[in-house]
């Protein structure tokens, strides 16, 4: 049960892995139904709109893999002392779960009552939105190194230092920003506009709040650099405002 043991993260990484790897030969076998590769089954019984909406469900649990996964395989690689179970990201919050869970039932409900209901724009950009995203927050993460914990820390570490290279010379908050792109992109890419606008205001109410709180600590910690440092970047998230100095 402790979330540093070997047993909890092997579960964890057996079943994400499993579920990705299920999703992935499912997508290669209705991708070459439809183009001919091999003789169509599923496309004789099922309608071409759910056939769309089946291929928008299997990308949706494939990028909720690659991101549960990439939180523990980016940490471990470079922040490997605080790296566990926990690491995963895979119940850090209710809000998460429930939100997930809405997501769900309004895909499956559209699915079963109102399939024409679908986008291909609106899920071309929410594709292009998770690979943005995606590829922010993983950047972030990596270049942050030892710095990075997904907990707001109150006090300087000896190896805590500010981080202002790489993708953070031009976004402050990548990791906030990449996941705020990312959560957004997977409801678009799910064609689902009501959770769409719901996780975009979700999300945008908690950044608001939790980037002012954790640049005031950043103030802090470092008051002579962090002030600059604010002055050459961008917090990435619209309408977001800075910490007072």
């Amino acid at each position: 049960s402790n979330v540093n043991g070997l047993g909890r993260v092997a579960l964890i990484s057996t079943l994400l892995g499993s579920i990705l790897s299920t999703h992935l030969l499912c997508l290669a076998y209705l991708l070459a139904e439809l183009s001919g590769v091999l003789p169509p089954t599923l496309l004789n019984y099922v309608s071409e709109a759910r056939i769309q909406l089946i291929l928008q469900w299997m990308l949706f649990v494939i990028t909720l893999c690659v991101f549960h996964l990439g939180e523990f395989f980016v940490t471990a690689m470079f922040n490997p002392t605080v790296v566990n179970s926990s690491s995963f990201v895979v119940n850090h919050s209710k809000a998460y779960t429930i939100a997930m869970l809405v997501a769900t039932t309004e895909f499956w409900l559209r699915f079963c009552f109102f399939p024409k209901f679908n986008s291909s724009n609106a899920a071309i950009v929410g594709i292009i939105l998770v690979c943005t995203g995606q590829l922010i927050r993983s950047l972030a993460m990596k270049t942050c190194g030892e710095s990075f914990n997904h907990i707001i820390q109150h006090s300087k570490k000896d190896n805590h230092k500010l981080v202002t290279d790489g993708i953070y010379m031009y976004l402050r908050h990548p990791s906030y920003a990449g996941f705020y792109y990312w959560s957004v992109g997977t409801q678009l890419m799910m064609g689902n506009f009501i959770t769409s606008i719901l996780f975009a205001g979700a999300s945008w109410v908690f950044f608001h709040r939790r980037i002012p709180y954790e640049e005031q600590t950043l103030l802090r910690l470092f008051p002579d650099e962090y002030p600059q440092y604010m002055e050459k970047t961008s917090i990435g998230i619209p309408f977001i405002k800075a910490a007072k100095k």
